[in-house]
């Protein structure tokens, strides 16, 4: 189809103070063969009433109690009536062609599932501060085979498929299956990325077709700080490398996911210090595989060194609460980010 229906999902939880800048750059798309959905997940602040604001130019959809970001997204996708999907996010901003550039891909390249885009990183004000620079291997705007996909998440993690800026086929959908959030929590879209990736090639605009806002207390934000336990992500890495995935992975690829994987481990125990649970930080600490971030080329193997160092001693003296109040001062409060000069990759 030329012209395909576009039905634009945007899930939203006490998201007044962006949700019309949200939505108000979703209207002004170039693209006008759409329908758009918003989902409040039972939202307590003025978000059902700046909804009302918009009736007739999109459909609002509120649930009656709080299920969670990926259920309520899957209302969505059970509701579209677009041959496509895009999923995006009601606190980030979408540059006017960004539903336009995505279908004529989708139009162009009809093996492909699913399309994400390249961002710009702006903090809670709206000022930009970085944009994404995509891994090599991704570049080039080439449908990308689950090989390719597989081994990028392994060396760089998820550094490169931007959650709020995916449209997918709906057919694929069909096909695949909703987001399973009751096993993989906040980090479904993650797993679904796998899923599709696994069956159709996925590709990545390199052109900056959306604002994603950082440093306004998001559910990723929230999730990460002070976060002890190993990230999620490597719960579902794990899981497709034991389904048979290791068989597609690069033995350099391996050794940077175990670097990261060590890393995580290493901030798992810095939060564990700052919280005065010196014994968690000590099996924290057990899992951190110095050879691995030796021989990694995708972390900073030395500033991770010196800091494994001091962690392993720190936690078997005992608790200095200056140096703890110091610690969290420096991992988890947020900032404005310096402008940076050159693109940046984003988690």
């Amino acid at each position: 189809m030329a012209k395909p229906l576009v039905t634009i999902v945007v899930p939203a939880y006490n998201a007044a103070q962006f949700l019309r800048e949200a939505l108000d750059s979703i209207l002004k798309q170039t693209y006008d063969n759409t329908e758009i959905i918003l989902l409040d997940d039972a939202s307590t602040d003025e978000t059902p009433d700046i909804a009302a604001e918009y009736s007739g130019a999109i459909t609002s959809i509120r649930q009656p109690n709080n299920i969670g970001i990926y259920d309520n997204v899957n209302v969505g996708i059970v509701r579209a009536r677009g041959d496509l999907i895009a999923t995006y996010h009601a606190d980030d901003i979408y540059l006017p062609t960004i539903v336009q550039r995505q279908v004529s891909y989708l139009n162009a390249h009809p093996e492909v599932g699913a399309v994400f885009c390249s961002d710009i990183f702006i903090d809670a004000e709206g000022i930009e501060y970085a944009r994404l620079t995509l891994p090599p291997e991704v570049r080039g705007e080439k449908p990308l085979d689950y090989q390719t996909v597989f081994n990028a998440m392994l060396t760089y993690k998820n550094r490169f498929l931007r959650s709020p800026s995916m449209m997918v086929r709906a057919s694929v959908h069909h096909d695949v299956g909703l987001y399973d959030q009751a096993k993989y929590r906040n980090t479904s879209d993650l797993e679904m990325w796998l899923r599709i990736a696994r069956r159709y090639p996925i590709a990545i605009l390199e052109s900056h077709l959306m604002k994603y806002r950082h440093f306004h207390g998001s559910s990723s934000q929230r999730y990460q700080r002070l976060r002890t336990k190993p990230e999620n992500f490597f719960n579902i890495l794990d899981e497709y490398l034991a389904a048979g995935d290791r068989a597609l992975a690069t033995p350099q690829s391996l050794v940077n996911y175990e670097a990261h994987r060590s890393q995580d481990r290493l901030m798992n125990a810095i939060s564990c210090y700052i919280k005065g649970q010196m014994s968690e930080g000590q099996r924290a600490m057990r899992d951190v595989q110095l050879g691995a971030i030796l021989r990694a080329s995708q972390v900073d193997k030395w500033r991770l060194l010196v800091l494994a160092t001091a962690m392993w001693l720190l936690l078997r003296m005992p608790r200095i609460e200056t140096l703890a109040k110091l610690m969290h001062e420096r991992w988890h409060v947020k900032r404005r980010p310096r402008r940076t000069s050159s693109p940046a990759l984003g988690n």
